[in-house]
């Protein structure tokens, strides 16, 4: 009986650590992928990479961690001042001509100055650079490389 007893505790003990088991892996799981979702979900992220793709495409690779024919983007804003960015965004060559040295910089690695975006909002280049980032930290499989 003491044999029998000892069993069925071992049994049920096992069974509950496979239940807790399941439940934490179910949860993290569930985390991430909601953390994903509310991303890929975001409308300040989608009106972003739809403002992305209709104005920086053509130049920036969207999957934000290569060189097109102009720098990938991903992490610009950790440092870039917002200010700096969005001048630079709406006229490059302004900038430039006014001297400005990290416009210099740019343009001494034979990369050429941006294409001005003078039409632009505040609003829009928060999107645009909201999307870059969030694109950026993405995971591998998650991130945003075709449109």
């Amino acid at each position: 009986m003491k044999n029998y007893t000892l069993k069925i505790i071992l049994l049920l003990v096992t069974l509950v650590s496979i239940i807790l088991l399941s439940k934490v892996i179910c949860k993290n799981n569930s985390s991430e992928n909601n953390l994903i979702k509310i991303e890929m979900d975001n409308k300040l992220f989608e009106k972003g990479k739809n403002l992305f793709i209709k104005n920086c495409v053509a130049c920036h690779y969207i999957g934000m961690d290569k060189v097109a024919t102009s720098p990938s983007l991903g992490g610009i804003t950790k440092i870039r001042k917002k200010d700096w960015l969005y001048n630079y965004t709406r006229d490059s060559s302004k900038m430039f001509k006014k001297g400005d040295s990290i416009a210099k910089k740019i343009r001494e690695k034979e990369l050429g100055l941006m294409v001005s975006f003078p039409y632009l909002s505040n609003a829009d280049l928060d999107a645009i650079y909201y999307f870059v980032e969030k694109n950026h930290e993405l995971p591998e499989k998650k991130k945003i490389r075709k449109y």
